[in-house]
């Protein structure tokens, strides 16, 4: 395409147009400005222009919201002449077309509430009805409303960036369009158009011919080459093949192997399983015996394996004649009962077994020291109750 729409503000878009220039980028490209840059000028003129041939034209074309000349300039004189008679400093051109804007919106706004009676002034529906009725002329273009609210068919000045005398270069009115089809106005003899000049009767083309194909002498010899490294890929293919296929083959075998390893594996976690629930059975019938033998009577009812004993019992002043006789100092801290259900079931059940073979167990109660050890091991024992380690 030789047309292209540059979207940049104006101290980058000239920036981009003169690099174009300078690189010879192709010459008769149609580039369209949006309003950040149409209608404004590059920082220095005399250096922009060098780039172009003496008799050329840049050709941009570019599009801002409407200012009818009329209008636009009748609004200036007459702010102007406000400007003056209050001593100030008259505008030598309206600022941007956002000026016009707002006037066309403050006119319409005042328009619409005068039309409106003041009891409904603060109804924004009734005020809202009026704006919908307006019709006028604004300084930007026609002023109208859709019934959505939207501005009727907004108007647009076409602007054309070519050379003028002295070797600078202008933007030139050239039409104006609107956003329904077939509201463009534009004097196409106005249009100077970059490498192709002034005064056409119809735009170029946007599009460049496509040339005829032609066939190179080095294509002939591409394909010969491409052929080969088919027939090449081809016998590599076959190899591939193959391996492929006795790859599948090893892998069906280890699949198998593997299947048999998981059924194994299920057949281990099935005996775990047993073996979880028998010692679960196990722990159920110690308890079982342990309810139906009893405990010592100096048990509480307790579910700690750790059970205080106070001076107030008789137990710990039991304990502490006994350690006299070995110790005759010895000072008590604190003392803990072992109340060791599982321990005591498999300690009673040897007992009555030896009683029930007319053996008399020869019962002896010692002292067990744990070193460093955790005491816990020993105390929370569930087989024997002493440290083996």
């Amino acid at each position: 395409s030789r047309v292209i729409l540059l979207i940049a503000h104006d101290q980058h878009a000239f920036s981009v147009l003169k690099t174009a220039t300078e690189m010879k980028f192709q010459p008769d490209t149609i580039w369209i400005g949006v309003d950040a840059w149409s209608n404004q000028y590059p920082s220095n003129m005399e250096d922009f222009m060098s780039g172009f041939p003496v008799d050329a034209h840049p050709g941009y074309l570019g599009i801002t919201p409407y200012q009818p000349n009329d209008d636009h300039l009748n609004f200036l004189s007459t702010l102007q002449e406000a400007q003056r008679r209050d001593g100030k400093m008259p505008w030598p051109e309206l600022p941007h077309y956002a000026a016009a804007q707002m006037i066309d919106s403050i006119q319409a706004l005042v328009t619409a509430l005068v039309a409106t009676p003041s009891k409904d002034r603060r109804n924004g529906t009734a005020v809202m009805s009026h704006l919908l009725d307006l019709d006028f002329d604004g300084v930007g273009g026609r002023v109208r409303f859709t019934p959505s609210g939207d501005r009727e068919d907004p108007q647009y000045s076409l602007l054309n960036f070519r050379r003028v005398n002295g070797g600078g270069a202008s933007w030139v009115d050239i039409g104006k369009t609107g956003s329904e089809i077939g509201s463009t106005e534009i004097d196409m003899n106005e249009i100077c158009f970059a490498d192709v000049g002034c005064g056409l009767d119809t735009a170029p083309s946007d599009s460049y011919p496509v040339p005829d194909p032609q066939l190179a002498l080095w294509i002939p010899i591409v394909i010969g080459v491409i052929a080969v490294l088919l027939v090449g890929a081809t016998f590599s293919y076959i190899r591939v093949a193959r391996k492929k296929k006795q790859l599948d083959s090893q892998m069906t075998e280890m699949q198998k192997k593997i299947e048999a390893v998981k059924n194994i594996d299920n057949d281990l976690d099935n005996i775990n399983q047993v073996v979880d629930d028998a010692k679960k059975r196990q722990a159920s019938l110690i308890m079982k015996r342990a309810a139906l033998q009893g405990t010592p009577s100096t048990w509480i009812d307790s579910p700690d394996t750790l059970v205080p004993v106070t001076p107030e019992d008789e137990e710990y002043w039991s304990v502490f004649e006994k350690m006299r006789v070995t110790i005759p100092n010895v000072h008590i801290s604190k003392l803990w009962r072992v109340q060791n259900k599982s321990l005591w079931s498999y300690y009673s059940f040897h007992k009555d077994r030896l009683e029930m073979n007319d053996i008399q167990p020869n019962e002896r109660r010692v002292w067990h020291g744990t070193s460093s050890l955790d005491p816990s091991i020993v105390y929370a024992d569930k087989m024997d109750g002493f440290m083996m380690q």
